[in-house]
């Protein structure tokens, strides 16, 4: 009997129209929205008071309506974490749904549009956040951005892509790229590159990038603007694996010889299986097996602001956090206070201050793409800062 009332709440809140379920369902995530930053996107929203089980994400490249497709399978996120980053797999537009359940593993899939579903348009998204009463410049259209730096013996190549999406080329030169002529002396390194891009130069040479989409190559129409899809600097690789890596690039081609030797000389197309002598066989197994060197990691940064106790406000919160949790290195600590801190209103300048502490603590714990995320979101304000845990967070993910 005492499940009785739970069955008949549900076929309640089942036979409830959307506007009536959109009032206040105790059983749905509220809120649900996402934030679109290079091919990044953030999705956040408000866990169920009642369904205080697992969040599962359902993704698609059509709307929710009336059930969930049976052959989308969903991310799954533990309640009270409200906050997940994804990828936007070369999608425009991109559906979410988010759907709570109980501690026993069942899930409510009741779907109200703008309230546990929404969704993103990818390629019209904005890179700068901006304050909404100052006039707002036009984000640069297509491919800007591009950077190339030295990580060891290999070039970590980001750019932004503001627009459609479509097939671009990286181009490396040993010369400066600074108008379309001067692609006659560079050579194709990828085509479809994404951001972040790993190449592996011979060293001992400066080089150059340029990114140009394919269409405005064939269609004559491509324009080189250094610092925006072309580097200014050269970068070097010195020495190290990448010369290994560069000077064979692809397995050579077999050399078939059948037909090229005498009768009586022909070798077979395979080679005869044969076995190790014991000696070598224990040679090979007790052989050390190299050891990775261990990612180097940042050391925390705070802002000078931070370090002295405010006399109140929003900036007092922040102080605690920090002198509580960020500077003892408790990440995760940190983390969930600074995500619960930046759910409230907060001003531009203080919001943007506890981002970049929110994307250091994600770093430390090895959430290295939601700390992308948010160094990019804080960029327009603090460059510098950004830019080098950007440097430091594509690293890491590439390590």
């Amino acid at each position: 009997m005492k499940k009785m009332p739970v069955f008949y709440l549900i076929l309640l809140v089942l036979a409830m129209p959307a506007s009536a379920q959109d009032a206040g369902n105790p059983f749905v995530v509220s809120q649900v929205s996402a934030e679109a930053r290079n091919n990044l996107i953030r999705l956040t929203w408000v866990d169920s008071s009642e369904a205080r089980g697992p969040v599962y994400i359902f993704r698609s490249s059509r709307p929710f309506s009336g059930s969930v497709p049976a052959n989308i399978r969903p991310v799954t996120v533990k309640y009270g974490e409200q906050y997940y980053i994804d990828d936007s797999d070369d999608m425009e537009n991109i559906y979410y749904f988010v759907a709570a359940s109980d501690v026993s593993g069942r899930r409510y899939d009741f779907i109200i549009p703008r309230v546990n579903s929404t969704t993103v348009n990818v390629s019209g998204a904005a890179e700068e956040v901006t304050d909404k009463n100052e006039p707002q410049a036009a984000p640069i259209q297509g491919i800007s951005n591009l950077s190339a730096r030295l990580d060891g013996d290999r070039i970590l190549i980001a750019f932004d892509v503001n627009g459609p999406l479509k097939n671009a080329i990286l181009f490396r030169s040993t010369q400066p790229v600074k108008e379309p002529r001067d692609l006659l002396n560079a050579v194709m390194v990828q085509s479809g590159a994404r951001s972040p891009f790993i190449d592996y130069p011979v060293p001992g040479l400066s080089y150059y990038y340029a990114l140009i989409y394919e269409d405005e190559i064939s269609g004559g129409s491509m324009e080189i603007t250094p610092g925006v899809n072309a580097t200014i600097s050269g970068v070097t690789v010195y020495s190290g694996k990448a010369a290994e890596r560069a000077l064979r690039p692809i397995p050579l081609p077999a050399l078939t010889l059948n037909n090229n030797l005498t009768e009586g000389y022909f070798l077979p197309d395979t080679a005869a299986p044969g076995s190790l002598s014991d000696d070598a066989a224990r040679i090979i197994r007790n052989a050390p097996v190299p050891e990775k060197p261990p990612l180097e990691q940042r050391n925390p940064r705070i802002f000078t602001i931070d370090l002295q106790a405010p006399a109140g406000g929003e900036d007092s919160a922040l102080f605690d956090i920090i002198s509580e949790s960020f500077v003892k290195r408790d990440w995760e600590k940190a983390r969930k206070e600074l995500q619960h801190y930046l759910s409230l209103p907060l001003s531009k300048d203080v919001e943007a201050r506890a981002r970049f502490y929110f994307g250091q603590a994600l770093y430390f714990i090895g959430n290295y793409k939601g700390a992308l995320f948010e160094f990019l979101s804080i960029r327009p304000i603090h460059p510098a800062e950004a830019n080098m845990w950007i440097d430091s967070t594509l690293a890491a993910m590439v390590y």
